[in-house]
């Protein structure tokens, strides 16, 4: 299979190239023997994420097949079409604060020095200040609040921008969305105003693959050209870009290296974990057995978010008793309570998870 692959991702490179040279004849059997072969890959894998890939490959060849046999002009500039979605980005104002994120104040410390500081006193900065920023960590551990508090504390617009988003069947269409979005935000931060563009899960938009043929390569390569714009340390304009992603390793080089501050967002430590189960019990009743601090130490490798779900899942379980006792209110939540969710929950953090993370750490973090 790995042979058929190699072989469709040539033929569909050299139909993409034919088709936009405005060779028809050439493109259109170029198409067929891509088409032909995707198709054969579809019956032989047994695996249902390459079978959606290979089908969706060979929808798009399919579409454009079927414009250039019906006679519709080739050109090589972006398709036009009343179907066409345009590019829906709404900016939003934060309303999460620094108090909001639990723990992570390494992290939040270097995001103050990169982004809040050049805003208050920009006067301080003649080389300029950090426009890119990367975070990387398990998911669940806050890297999305903590950009929420970045925008918040600067009131700044935040963008977001991901690969669903951007990304489209049209050819040309994905990088002319990316390229859309940052001319918004250099024209609102070049009237003064802060403004963060967060890249959430930067993987799924800027991996290398290795089944990728013009569409995917063309929408990075245009990120990567307009993150270069943000680099001209003659110009003092509150432009952030932030990207998150629990899989560095599957960056591209040249993304990695427009970021000047790479920073680690680990799991919360027994400390954390501890202030993290007193925030999220503040609002429930709890019986006195309930000992928090052996809660904290029974729940390593537990992200924040599996901690929620834990005082989350202790406290419906009470409900589900009133209900099915026909009880007039909850009892309070014991110790039982928790250590059932607990049991019931294993942490979505794994220590191999943590290895891998810590060795891409050691060699990409710039703080």
């Amino acid at each position: 299979m790995s042979e058929l692959e190699k072989i469709a991702i040539e033929k569909a490179k050299e139909a993409v190239y034919l088709d936009r040279q405005g060779s028809r004849e050439a493109a259109i059997a170029r198409y067929k023997e891509a088409i032909q072969i995707l198709s054969r890959l579809i019956s032989l894998t047994q695996s249902p994420v390459l079978h959606e890939v290979y089908r969706e490959r060979m929808r798009q060849y399919l579409e454009r097949l079927n414009e250039l046999s019906d006679g519709t002009p080739v050109r090589t500039v972006v398709r036009q079409s009343t179907n066409r979605e345009e590019l829906q980005i709404e900016p939003f104002k934060s309303n999460i604060k620094w108090s909001d994120v639990i723990g992570l104040e390494d992290a939040k410390r270097i995001i103050r020095e990169a982004i809040v500081y050049p805003c208050l006193r920009p006067d301080l900065f003649p080389l300029g200040w950090p426009t890119g920023i990367l975070l990387f960590g398990p998911p669940g551990c806050g890297k999305t609040l903590l950009v929420a508090a970045a925008a918040n504390e600067v009131n700044a617009t935040l963008y977001t921008l991901d690969a669903a988003t951007v990304l489209s069947k049209w050819l040309g269409e994905s990088e002319k969305n990316i390229a859309t979005l940052f001319s918004k935000a250099r024209n609102e931060a070049s009237t003064g105003n802060p403004v963060v563009i967060f890249i959430d899960e930067a993987d799924s938009l800027t991996a290398q693959r290795y089944l990728e043929v013009g569409g995917e390569a063309r929408a990075r390569n245009q990120l990567l050209k307009e993150m270069d714009g943000l680099a001209n340390k003659n110009k003092k304009e509150y432009l952030y870009v932030i990207a998150a992603t629990n899989k560095p390793w599957l960056l591209d080089e040249a993304f990695i290296r427009r970021f000047q501050k790479r920073i680690y967002v680990g799991p919360p430590d027994t400390e954390t974990r501890l202030q993290i189960l007193k925030h999220y019990t503040a609002s429930l009743k709890l019986s006195e057995d309930v000992d928090l601090e052996a809660l904290a130490n029974m729940t390593a490798n537990y992200s924040p978010a599996d901690l929620y779900n834990i005082c989350l899942d202790a406290h419906i379980s009470t409900i589900r008793e009133m209900f099915e006792n026909r009880l007039e209110e909850p009892r309070k939540i014991s110790m039982s309570d928790f250590i059932t969710a607990i049991e019931k929950r294993k942490p979505s953090i794994s220590g191999e998870l943590i290895t891998r993370l810590r060795e891409w750490e050691q060699r990409y973090e710039a703080v």
